[in-house]
């Protein structure tokens, strides 16, 4: 028997390596002849496309792409087999569309090669789906959008707080951004009476109205009484978790508590329950054509104090990120009922010291805590964008974990409670961690040194020092888009000094007038006797200086 040559070996072996490659490639990989009629079809397109490879090979390859791009598709074959090029490199990818058997289709990026066998030239594409790819990027740029609509959000609602001096006003303007935010029909907010069983409507607003409106008749006013004698409704006022009432254009609604895959439905405010109360609320519900109301506790120290209505004409999908912006909102709406119970209780000064410092607690939690998770989102998408995903998840992780430490600061400044970080750290160590947080994954520098020893300061001098380091840092990454910022405290005799100085794009003193965080930060410098001094030019960054006198200052009985 003759030996087989050596060549045909190498091509034996070379044609088993080619089989092994096809049958564990993830990828799906598909070849057509000239007539674009498949010749190839691997496991990896058997799993992306739903078809078998007996079921697909001579069919045409038109099989596998909608077809509105069908026509698209062959001449953009038919001009790579003219052109001179052979293949297309991974990173001149374009983006397609795949139909599967069963009809869905899914995006894909592909890479097109061509080969001579036999005298006939086989196209090969190898396609990757990159719907999860897709989603991921919607999600991301979902959740810097809820970061943006909060920050704008609120700084409106701050904008209002120093302007407006009527508090129906006040609370009209936030309920104004609800409706804005969410694009409802109306927002009502109902107070928890003192018996702590029912509520009042204070005020209901729509899309259309000009003015609050606190008409004891008006739709919406009986239906917390008539969701009474429903389990659903006791659960939402016992644990300050969201619900939501659905179908209302029904003959039976419906009401879950929660989202997702927890959400609890139940049946309520049915028709056949024969209920004269029931029916009414609901002819009247719609006649407004309302079909689905968000119901958003308002919390305080744990307990609900109120909730707000949402209220809308159409069945809005709720995402995870609108119902937090909702429960943003909501905590807006309950320091603004707050501060209009004080401003009814009384009109003197004290009343306006308490408005002027929940604003800035809010201001120095809730703004400056969502430019932190705007810092973390961009990084997460420019990481996204660069094919680091686990870096890009690491990046979400902190904003996610950011947003909801600023909410938990803001609940706290309702009940004049200190930061947290002073809870479990000294002065300098609470800075150099926030700061860590802002910017932590992302190519900004920040540093904090210490000068000199440190010494106690009391209580309520380390907070306003913590906050003016905050709002510092805040205004170099939002307004000057600082990459670097050093942060100085310096502990003498007589003095204490605070410098932050960043090299951002800075601004000129003589033509920016003071916005809401300078302003609260020479509040605070004032209220401790001390002075603040701004420096800035354009193209030249900012110096923020505190000074502070300490020399004879006692703290818990000792002198410091």
């Amino acid at each position: 028997m003759e030996p087989v040559p050596e060549s045909e070996d190498e091509t034996r072996a070379a044609k088993t390596l080619f089989e092994g490659v096809l049958a564990i490639a993830e990828d799906a990989i598909i070849s057509v002849d000239s007539e674009e009629r498949i010749v190839l079809f691997n496991r990896g397109a058997e799993a992306a496309f739903g078809y078998s490879r007996d079921e697909l090979i001579g069919q045409p390859l038109n099989t596998l792409i909608p077809q509105r791009f069908s026509a698209a598709h062959s001449k953009h074959l038919q001009d790579f087999a003219r052109s001179p090029e052979v293949a297309r490199a991974m990173g001149q990818r374009s983006s397609v569309v795949g139909r599967r058997k069963d009809g869905s289709e899914f995006p894909a990026e592909a890479t097109i090669s061509k080969l001579a066998i036999d005298g006939k030239q086989i196209f090969t594409a190898i396609l990757r789906d990159v719907t999860e790819r897709q989603q991921a990027a919607e999600a991301l740029r979902g959740s810097e959008h809820l970061a943006r609509g909060q920050l704008d959000a609120l700084m409106h609602t701050l904008d209002a707080f120093a302007r407006e001096s009527d508090p129906d006003r006040l609370l009209e303007h936030v309920l104004r951004t609800i409706i804005q935010q969410s694009d409802a029909h109306s927002v009502c907010v109902w107070d928890r009476c003192e018996d702590a069983g029912s509520l009042a409507l204070r005020a209901a607003i729509s899309s259309g109205d000009g003015r609050l409106s606190r008409d004891t008749n008006h739709p919406v006013q009986r239906l917390p009484a008539v969701l009474a004698p429903y389990p659903a409704w006791s659960e939402l006022l016992r644990t300050g978790e969201h619900g939501l009432l659905d179908d209302l254009d029904e003959p039976s609604a419906r009401m879950c508590i929660g989202c997702g895959a927890e959400a609890r439905w139940s049946r309520v405010l049915d028709d056949g329950d024969g209920d004269p109360a029931v029916l009414s609320l609901k002819e009247r519900l719609r006649a407004l054509q309302l079909r689905t109301i968000l119901l958003m506790p308002m919390t305080v120290a744990g307990s609900v104090a109120g909730v707000i209505g949402v209220c809308f004409t159409r069945k809005p999908s709720f995402l995870r990120d609108d119902i937090e912006l909702t429960r943003a909102l909501a905590h807006q709406t309950m320091l603004t009922v707050h501060l209009v119970r004080l401003s009814q209780q009384s009109r003197q000064m004290a009343v306006a010291a308490e408005r002027n410092r929940m604003a800035r607690d809010i201001h120095d939690t809730l703004a400056q805590g969502f430019t932190g998770v705007i810092v973390q989102l961009e990084a997460a998408a420019d990481a996204r964008g660069r094919g680091l995903a686990q870096e890009s998840e690491d990046h979400l992780s902190r904003a996610g974990n950011l947003a909801r430490e600023s909410l938990q600061e803001a609940r706290r400044s309702v009940h004049a409670l200190r930061p947290r970080r002073l809870e479990t750290a000294d002065l300098c160590e609470a800075l150099r961690r926030l700061m860590s947080e802002v910017t932590a994954g992302t190519s900004i520098v920040a540093e904090l040194t210490l000068e000199g020893e440190s010494r106690p300061i009391p209580p309520a001098w380390e907070d306003n020092v913590l906050r003016i380091g905050q709002e510092a840092l805040t205004n170099a990454l939002r307004h000057g888009h600082a990459q670097h910022i050093a942060v100085r405290i310096s502990f003498s005799d007589g003095e204490l000094r605070l410098y932050v100085r960043d090299d951002g794009c800075g601004f000129d003193p003589d033509r920016v007038r003071d916005g809401f965080g300078l302003v609260g930060m020479r509040e605070r410098v004032k209220e401790m006797g001390g002075a603040l001094g701004v420096v800035s030019a354009l193209g030249a960054g900012t110096e923020i200086t505190v000074v502070l006198p300490i020399a004879n200052m006692v703290v818990n009985g000792a002198r410091g």
